[in-house]
């Protein structure tokens, strides 16, 4: 079929009218504009969305517009609440994934701690990275074997790509976080984690006290194990034993440990809506971006940011961070993660996000308001009218 739209996002800096030429789910090339099957006007066309962060199975509502408590009583709240939930996750996580497609998303990289979503999401159309999230306080909660497994279970390589989320710094003892990440480069896989996502993170691993140090405690861990003699992010980002990652968070990172972070080739994911829920200080994606950090969006959980919608979050993005142009946000949900992607030796799963001949034909069209400002711009303020994924519909509405 042939798709028109008045305006084409391609990750170039400007945005062009054209048709777009699919079949059998594939991307055959853009043309000027002209006849074709389906005509969106007033309508921005772009690959569909990444959520480069989420927790699909915490697919709950949240208690209010900020954290009720401390974010470490937070964190320990959830964990028992997933203890608690069981498989009911399964039925979560399936909610999480309908909701996402409803939003426009077309990929998402998940961190499923107990395999729920794997199970939710295997018949689902959604295009994915799933981490597996280890937590292992002590060196007796080593499961190699099933971590190795979880890797070499994937089913369908064209849409799935499996690897592995040590939860953070202060979750997985440091003899098992350097275990996964030198397995993760042994498969050439990207791995993700939580770091320097709250304020005392860096006291635990320098000095092994406060408040994180009583988190550990809380839950029979050795604080003093966790204490490192190097900067982790050089650490990690030394070739010789880490593929690039993720960095889930990374609000308190600082000018040096984002240098390594782009020298690694690793990412920073930034998830603008949760970063408001829990009240923390402004999130440092403008510096990253100046020091050629790839800068990705995620919504972090559902019981964090309140919603699984990255339009809301470009839209919390703006707000939070009104000096960054529009066009970067729509590369952060587009073209950023994919070019991550793709450095990875990946692109086969998601595609270019520039709607490039060979691109599987994943897209989202949303509405480009009136008004002022440019289209990119209005089009934050819009409404989601269809999403595609391999050319087949997955939501649509037809324009007013």
């Amino acid at each position: 079929m042939r798709i028109s739209a008045d305006h084409i996002f391609t990750g170039a800096d400007s945005v062009e009218a054209g048709r777009l030429v699919i079949e059998n789910g594939i991307i055959q090339e853009i043309l000027a504009p002209g006849e074709s099957d389906l005509h969106l006007e007033n309508t921005l066309l772009s690959c569909g969305w990444v959520n480069s962060h989420v927790h699909l199975d915490l697919s709950l509502p949240r208690d209010g517009d900020r954290v009720p408590g401390s974010f470490e009583d937070w964190l320990g709240s959830v964990v028992q609440s997933r203890r608690a939930l069981g498989e009911e996750l399964k039925e979560i996580s399936a909610k999480g994934i309908e909701e996402s497609i409803a939003a426009g998303t077309t990929a998402v990289f998940d961190i499923d701690p107990e395999g729920h979503v794997l199970d939710a999401i295997q018949y689902s159309d959604l295009k994915r990275v799933i981490f597996r999230e280890v937590i292992a306080l002590t060196r007796e909660d080593d499961n190699s074997d099933a971590w190795i497994e979880f890797l070499n279970g994937t089913t369908d390589p064209r849409r799935e790509l499996r690897a592995l989320s040590p939860h953070s710094p202060y979750t997985v003892h440091p003899e098992i976080l350097n275990s996964l990440i030198q397995l993760s480069a042994k498969k050439r896989l990207p791995w993700a984690m939580h770091i320097a996502e709250a304020a005392w993170e860096r006291e635990l691993l320098d000095t092994g006290t406060g408040p994180g140090a009583k988190f550990l405690q809380r839950f029979g861990a050795d604080p003093s194990e966790f204490v490192r003699k190097t900067n982790l992010l050089k650490s990690l980002g030394n070739p010789e034993k880490s593929s690039p990652g993720l960095i889930i968070h990374g609000n308190h990172c600082t000018t040096e440990e984002m240098a390594m972070i782009a020298e690694s080739g690793s990412a920073l994911v930034w998830c603008p809506s949760s970063h408001a829920y829990f009240n923390r200080p402004p999130h440092p994606a403008p510096q990253a971006l100046s020091q050629g950090v790839p800068v990705l969006l995620g919504t972090d959980g559902q019981i964090s940011a309140g919603h699984l919608s990255m339009l809301k979050e470009m839209n919390s993005a703006q707000k939070a961070a009104p000096t960054i142009p529009a066009i970067d946000l729509w590369r952060m949900v587009t073209t950023a993660p994919r070019e991550w992607l793709s450095g990875l030796g990946q692109s086969h799963l998601l595609g270019s996000g520039k709607l490039q001949a060979g691109d599987p034909a994943d897209l989202v069209a949303v509405s480009v308001p009136q008004g002022s400002g440019g289209v990119l711009e209005r089009a934050l303020n819009g409404k989601i009218l269809g999403c595609w994924i391999d050319g087949r519909v997955k939501t649509w509405e037809a324009p007013e």
